[in-house]
């Protein structure tokens, strides 16, 4: 696959510092950008003085630091565990420094692998799919009035301009463990297609439908400029942060091996609750451990027929050496009744 990243953040209008981090890793090789996807990261701190900042920074390196030192073979669960990592990071650091005493973050990862989208999603920055020029939102926003919303105890409307709006109910780092929205959505991406992670500093201001325009622009820094500059222009009361992945290309049997040499996640698209003990939730992700087996078999398969093409070539060089033997008889038969030549000459032709 291909794909051109952009990404720019800005502290806004109100803020004095920015308390939003963001990262990406795409391997420089196209194998193994094929095998392992391109990483992107987004995360709005929040704590008193330099807190937010600081957990916010902390989450992003640690989920690419633990996704660029994983295999790779099981990507929604390397994603998990980035995240799980990213949340144990920030708690510890947060208990280690009384000033950094309750600080937390959101944080919001995709990985664009061949045609499959993987998420891994805590707070409410969000994660979009725009595709001809149409947005879908494939993040659920861990907050108060998005679950009044939910709920029915508010209209999409009024959750704009309630003044609960940033209220998280799930963060990085807060407490020891966290819940994490994980999900692989199967053949999501297209060729064309644009990926976009933001912060609700901009996504509070700037309503899907332009976001969607923005994500449309050929010019991706373009795209990204233009929206922190619309968020801005109305008032930019938070810091804004923005990345935008376009797939250029996909190559289907590259994805395809990529995906073979993964093994089978058929059963890992489901929200897990890391309040779970660890050895409980990597038993509901090991359903795919059949791939084992599964490559196992393809290996066999693969070796016989590798033996059935080496029987078929020693029979054809066995049939070669009868005709050749022949040829050599008939040609020695009539050498021996030719009276031009002696008989030594003709003892000669023989095989």
């Amino acid at each position: 696959m291909r794909v051109d990243v952009e990404t720019l953040t800005d502290v806004g209008r109100k803020r004095p510092h920015n308390e939003d981090s963001h990262g990406t890793w795409v391997p420089e090789s196209a194998r193994e950008l094929d095998r392992r996807g391109a990483l992107l990261v987004v995360a709005d701190g929040m704590g008193g003085s330099l807190a937010g900042e600081v957990a916010s920074r902390l989450a992003v390196q640690t989920v690419v630091r633990a996704w660029r030192d994983a295999t790779g073979e099981r990507p929604l669960d390397d994603l998990y565990a980035a995240l799980d990592a990213a949340n144990q990071r920030v708690h510890e650091e947060s208990g280690r420094n009384p000033e950094l005493h309750g600080m937390g973050t959101t944080c919001t990862a995709v990985v664009l692998r061949g045609r499959d989208l993987f998420v891994a999603h805590v707070g409410d920055s969000r994660a979009y799919l725009v595709r001809d020029g149409r947005i879908r939102q494939v993040t659920r926003d861990h907050s108060l009035v998005a679950q009044m919303v939910r709920d029915g105890q508010l209209t999409p409307e009024q959750a704009k301009t309630d003044p609960r709006r940033n209220v998280v109910t799930r963060s990085v780092g807060v407490g020891p463990h966290v819940e994490i929205d994980a999900e692989r959505q199967e053949a999501a991406l297209a060729p064309g297609d644009t990926v976009v992670l933001c912060s609700d500093g901009l996504h509070g201001l700037v309503a899907d439908d332009e976001l969607a325009r923005f994500a449309s622009d050929p010019d991706l820094a373009r795209g990204c400029a233009s929206a922190i500059g619309l968020a801005n222009d109305r008032g930019g009361h938070d810091n804004i942060t923005v990345l935008m992945a376009r797939v250029t290309s996909v190559d289907s049997a590259a994805a395809d091996e990529a995906l073979r040499n993964a093994g089978d996640e058929a059963d890992d698209d489901v929200p897990r609750d890391d309040d779970a003990p660890r050895d409980e939730a990597v038993g509901a992700t090991a359903a795919g451990g059949g791939a084992t087996a599964v490559r196992g078999a393809n290996s066999a398969h693969l070796l016989v027929w590798l033996i059935a093409a080496l029987i078929v070539l020693l029979v054809a060089v066995a049939a070669m050496l009868v005709v050749w033997q022949r040829i050599e008889s008939e040609k020695s038969n009539l050498q021996g009744r030719d009276p031009g030549r002696t008989g030594e000459q003709a003892t000669a032709w023989r095989p």
